[in-house]
């Protein structure tokens, strides 16, 4: 598991999937925040702003666990 977490890690290999995490983190945040100001025009408050860095630092959580998760499979198949 130590190997699958440090291998998931690299930046030289990953930074792609991290972007695109980061982009559809950002993404449904300023949506969520857009839509929760209602019949309002649209703006980006300092409320929406903290969703949206929120969002992007879940989504990013998600897809290196999931990384992980899939290495770690590759590397246990591997072995057997």
């Amino acid at each position: 598991m130590r190997r699958a977490a440090a291998e998931s890690s690299v930046p030289a290999r990953n930074w792609r999937w991290m972007l695109v995490s980061l982009g559809i983190g950002a993404g449904l945040g300023l949506v969520a925040g857009l839509q929760r100001l209602g019949m309002e025009p649209a703006r980006i408050t300092h409320e929406v702003a903290v969703t949206i860095v929120r969002a992007a630092l879940f989504a990013f959580v998600i897809a290196w666990l999931a990384a992980i998760a899939i290495r770690f499979g590759r590397l246990v198949q591997s072995k057997g």
